[in-house]
């Protein structure tokens, strides 16, 4: 039987008492997805998968992207968070291309949100971890939406936000190349979200959104720097292990990776990410 206890009210839940490589039944399938609709961030410890298992586990909560951008591991089922050469296994340079990529996962952000079709989940296996900092922080979105008055939620209701991976990685100081930059689009999504399960509403925000349609940037700005900043009033921070496991909400949660010492640790994490087709997959 699936066990799901709470770390915060409404918010992040440690999940055990399955065998998450083993084959799981429609029970536990649904109990593991209504965890998700009510806590957002699900932690699950000591549970070593790899590459096949997660995607095999992945498949449980719908289809697997393939990405197309600057990751190591684009072209497959996953996108890699880590200091090591995908090839040697050497931990990569300081100053690599690369590790600077990676510093625009240390601002806020939901995955895909740049896309066509934003995504419904994320899957994180931590298969290395170092022994101090690295830290992921979650915010929540949906917490964010909550705290506005009635005025304000029917003000924003109809809102349609653009998100552009382009711009937000430029922030910190990352140029794609021409080539890879063709592979996105300036993505437009209803600001706000509604979870089909809860009924519950959300925000998709984060540094991807880089402007409400036709609101100035200055308007623009003020408006999603506020949002974001009432998601902060309410952070989760999960301190990594090896064999954890987190999945979280990518329609009502905000995330971001927190420092370590990437030039004396070794780190690799191996995300799965989960396009948002409108619906659950079907559990037939």
């Amino acid at each position: 039987m699936l066990r799901v206890t709470p770390l915060a009210k409404d918010f992040c839940a440690e999940i055990g008492g399955v065998d998450f490589n083993a084959p799981l039944n429609r029970s536990v399938v649904i109990d593991l997805r209504d965890a998700l609709d009510t806590y957002s961030v699900l932690v699950i410890r000591d549970q070593p998968m790899d590459d096949d298992q997660q995607v095999v586990f992945s498949k449980y909560f719908g289809r697997p992207e393939v990405g197309k951008g600057a990751n190591p591991a684009a072209g497959s089922p996953f996108s890699r968070q880590s200091n090591l050469d995908i090839k040697t296994g050497e931990i990569i340079q300081a100053n690599d291309r690369r590790m600077l990529y990676q510093k625009g996962n240390m601002l806020w952000h939901m995955d895909s949100s740049f896309k066509v079709h934003s995504s419904l989940c994320s899957i994180l296996t931590a298969r290395e971890v170092p022994p101090e900092g690295g830290n992921t922080e979650f915010a929540s979105t949906r917490f964010a939406y909550e705290s506005l008055s009635k005025l304000q939620r029917t003000a924003i209701a109809e809102l349609e936000v653009e998100h552009d991976i382009r711009r937000s990685r430029e922030l910190t100081g990352y140029i794609y190349e021409p080539e890879t930059a063709k592979n996105f689009i300036v993505a437009r999504h209803k600001l706000v979200r509604t979870n089909p399960s809860t009924g519950r509403k959300s925000l998709l925000i984060g540094v991807h959104a880089c402007g409400i349609v036709g609101w100035s940037n200055e308007k623009s700005r003020e408006l999603l720097n506020d949002l974001l900043a009432r998601a902060e009033q309410s952070v989760f921070s999960h301190q990594w292990r090896n064999n954890d496991i987190v999945i979280w909400d990518n329609q009502a949660v905000v995330h971001r990776a927190t420092p370590y010492d990437a030039s004396r640790y070794r780190r690799l994490m191996q995300r799965t990410t989960i396009s948002l087709d409108g619906i659950w997959p079907s559990l037939s």
